[in-house]
């Protein structure tokens, strides 16, 4: 789950690594509902799931990237230019750090999360209008390292379906279009395009 030069922009570097678990809602996936959603409340995480992998920090935004081990794989972008908000959630034992964009808000499970926080403000306060521009430009000319969402793992979805189908209904959507976390980095790119736009 380790980046390659395919995930990163050009000029683009690494400045943090840590394991981390995004937060999702399964529904807003098309997803069952999670074999052991009762327990998610004893942890703070009621009617969400925790997606494992990687949380990098780059210069130029923070990239997610999933471990194969769970029920949606990929990895989605959000750009440091967009983010308006950075705060701890943290609530009972789970460490978590909330990302606050124009249009969105991400929730991700993350040891140490006053240091991931200041990391975040130092390398939003390092871009300034010349980097913003560059980093627009090459988002536009690489959306291939953006990341294509999150999407099922068709295996991994069918044995919780099965663990769950005496217990708990589950919805059978499925996705239309893109998956949920594709349009958020879509959207995202839009925000950071938006900025450049709004500059003086």
């Amino acid at each position: 789950m380790s980046l390659d030069t395919t995930d990163l922009l050009p000029d683009e570097t690494v400045l943090l690594s840590k394991k981390a678990n995004a937060l999702i809602k399964p529904d807003e996936h098309g997803l069952s509902r999670f074999a052991f959603d009762h327990l998610m409340g004893t942890v703070g995480m009621a009617g969400q799931e925790a997606i494992g992998g990687h949380l990098y920090l780059t210069s130029y935004r923070l990239l997610f990237k999933a471990h194969a081990v769970n029920r949606l794989r990929g990895e989605f972008s959000i750009f440091l230019p967009t983010i308006q908000q950075v705060r701890n959630a943290s609530s009972g034992i789970a460490r978590k750090a909330e990302i606050v964009t124009g249009t969105q808000r991400y929730t991700y499970v993350v040891w140490g999360v006053p240091a991931v926080i200041a990391a975040i403000d130092r390398a939003r306060t390092a871009l300034d209008p010349a980097a913003v521009a560059r980093l627009t430009s090459l988002a536009v000319e690489h959306p291939e390292a953006l990341g294509d969402g999150l999407e099922v793992a068709g295996g991994i979805e069918a044995v919780n379906r099965t663990l769950t189908q005496m217990t708990h209904p589950f919805t059978a959507a499925q996705f239309d279009g893109f998956a949920p976390l594709s349009k958020s980095t879509a959207l995202n790119l839009t925000e950071l395009l938006n900025l450049r736009q709004d500059a003086p």
